[in-house]
C-alpha cells in the first residue's frame, strides 16, 4: 500500500498551505481533491487578503495579468442612516480565487507536494482502532492510502470530520444551515464616473458593503445573512431603500457560504487534524476565513514536522499543543468576539444610528480590535462613559431597555468566553470538565437563530 507522512483532504487555501509547509520541511505529502484542477476555487471570483498577511504567512505575491486584482486602502462604515463614518485602515489586496489556488497549488507542488484531483476521499482506514490511513475513488476504482497523519480540509462539507467515530476525539457534527453565513456578491457597472470606487463603504446594521472589483468604472455590492440567502436579499432590499447608491448595472451576480458557528472544541485526535472551514475557523465580524485558518496551520505545520522527525505514532496527546497554541494565539480572542456577537446585533435602525453617532459599541475601538481579531476590551472609564450614553438614549427614548439588557449580556457573555478560553486544558487530563463547562456556557449564549439575529 502506498504510504505517506500527511494525507490532507482538500486542495484550496488551506490545504495548498498546509502541504506547503510540510513538503518543504522535507515530508511526504499527498493532496486529494475532489473536484477538477478547472474547477477548482470558482465558487466565487474576488477575495480579499490584508497585505501585511502576505509577509506574515510568508505566502506567494499574486501578478499583473494573472491572479491579482486590485489593491485598496481604506473605507469607511456608515450608521444604517447612512451617517457618522468610522475609518476603517490598512491595505487590503484583491485576488481571483481560482487563479490564486492554482497559484497556491502550484507553490506546494514546487516543494515535493503531490496532488491528485478528481479524487474523493471515502473514509479512513484505521489501525488498532487508530486512523493510519484513508480510502479514495478516482477515475471510478478505489485506492488506499496509508498515512501518519490525516488532514480535514475540505471545507464546509467536512467530509472527513463527519466521518469520524462518535467520541474518537474531534466531534464529528455536520455544519447545518442554520450555522452559516449566506453571502450574495453584486458584481455592477456604475453609470457615472463621480461614482468610481477606490476604497470600501459598509454598513453594518444591513451586513452590506461596497468594494472595489478591479476595473476603475466596476464594483461588488456585497451583503450576507444568517439563516439563507433569501434573508440577505431581504437585507439588501432594506439597505436599498434607506441608502441611496450611485446608478448601476448588474453584470453578474456570485453566491457563497462560510461558517458561522463556534469550531469543535479540539482539532487534533490519534491521526488526525481538521482546520480551515472544516474547523469553522473563520473571523467573527467578517466571516474570512483564509488568514485565520493560516493562524492555526502555521502552528500545527510547527508541531506537525517536530514529530515526524522524533518517529512514532501521532496519538492526540502528542498533537496536543496545536489545540494549545491556536487557542492562545487566536481562538480565545475568537470566541470572546463570537460570544459577544450572538447577543449585540439585534438592535433597530435607529439604536444603530445612535450608536454610530456617540461612538460606542458600533466605534472606532471597536471595529480595530474586531479588524485586528483582537478581544473586545474596554477600561473602567470607557464602560462608565457608554453606561452615561446609554442611560441618555434610554430617558430621550433612542434607546429601548431591552437592547440594553442585550448588549450588556453579549459583553458579559464575552469576558466569560474570554475567560474560559483562558483556562483551556493544557492536556488531555481534565478535559471532559472543560468541555461541560463549554457546553452549558454555549447553550446559555444560545445561537443566533435564537437571539433573533438575521
Amino acid at each position: 500500500m502506498e504510504q505517506v507522512d500527511v494525507l490532507i483532504i482538500g486542495a484550496a487555501t488551506a490545504g495548498s498551505y498546509f502541504a506547503r509547509k510540510l513538503a518543504e520541511a522535507g515530508h511526504r505529502v499527498l493532496i486529494l481533491e475532489q473536484q477538477s484542477k478547472e474547477k477548482l476555487g470558482r465558487r466565487l471570483d474576488i477575495f480579499h487578503v490584508g497585505k501585511p498577511d502576505f509577509a506574515r504567512f510568508s505566502l506567494p505575491l499574486p501578478e499583473e495579468a494573472d491572479d491579482f486584482a486590485f489593491t485598496f486602502s481604506g473605507g469607511k462604515t456608515f450608521s444604517a442612516f447612512d451617517r457618522y463614518p468610522k475609518t476603517n485602515v490598512g491595505t487590503v489586496v484583491g485576488m481571483h480565487m481560482h487563479r490564486y489556488i492554482a497559484r497556491l497549488n502550484h507553490w506546494a507542488q514546487e516543494v515535493g507536494a503531490e496532488i491528485r484531483y478528481q479524487a474523493t476521499f471515502v473514509d479512513f482506514l484505521y489501525e488498532d482502532g487508530c486512523i493510519s490511513g484513508a480510502v479514495y475513488e478516482q477515475d471510478g476504482v478505489r485506492r488506499e492510502v496509508g498515512a501518519k497523519l490525516v488532514a480535514d480540509c475540505s471545507g464546509i462539507p467536512s467530509v472527513a470530520r463527519t466521518k469520524l467515530p462518535d467520541g474518537y476525539g474531534v466531534e464529528n457534527f455536520t455544519i447545518q444551515k442554520d450555522e452559516m453565513f449566506y453571502v450574495v456578491l453584486r458584481y455592477v457597472v456604475y453609470r457615472d464616473t463621480k461614482d468610481y470606487v477606490t476604497g470600501t463603504r459598509g454598513w453594518t446594521y444591513y451586513k452590506t458593503w461596497e468594494a472595489p472589483e478591479g476595473s476603475a468604472d466596476s464594483a461588488i455590492l456585497g451583503v450576507g445573512a444568517n439563516f439563507s440567502y433569501e434573508e440577505a436579499e431581504k437585507s439588501f432590499a432594506a439597505f436599498q431603500q434607506a441608502v441611496k447608491l450611485p446608478r448601476y448595472s448588474v453584470r453578474r451576480i456570485e453566491r457563497g457560504t462560510t461558517p458561522y458557528r463556534r469550531p469543535p472544541y479540539f482539532f487534533v485526535a490519534d491521526g488526525f487534524f481538521v482546520s480551515g472551514d472544516a474547523a469553522c475557523l473563520t473571523k467573527p465580524s467578517a466571516g474570512e476565513g483564509v488568514t485565520a485558518s493560516m493562524v492555526q496551520l502555521e502552528i500545527a505545520a510547527e508541531e506537525v514536522s517536530r514529530l515526524l522527525n522524533e518517529g512514532g505514532a501521532l496519538t492526540r496527546a502528542r498533537l496536543w499543543p496545536i489545540n494549545t497554541r491556536y487557542i492562545a494565539a487566536q481562538g480565545k480572542a475568537f470566541a470572546g468576539q463570537l460570544a459577544t456577537l450572538i447577543g449585540a446585533l439585534s438592535t433597530t435602525a435607529e439604536e444603530n444610528d445612535y450608536f454610530f453617532r456617540h461612538n460606542i459599541i458600533f466605534s472606532d475601538k471597536t471595529f480595530a480590535s474586531l479588524g485586528r481579531g483582537e478581544p473586545l476590551a474596554f477600561s473602567t472609564k470607557e464602560m462608565l462613559g457608554m453606561v452615561l450614553i446609554l442611560l441618555g438614549g434610554i430617558l430621550t427614548r433612542k434607546v429601548r431597555v431591552r437592547t440594553i439588557r442585550a448588549l450588556l449580556r453579549s459583553m458579559k457573555n464575552g469576558a466569560q468566553a474570554e475567560a474560559l478560553y483562558a483556562e483551556y486544558p493544557a492536556s488531555e487530563a481534565g478535559l471532559d470538565e472543560w468541555v461541560l463547562r463549554a457546553e452549558a456556557f454555549w447553550q446559555k449564549c444560545g445561537s443566533m437563530a435564537e437571539n433573533g439575529v438575521g
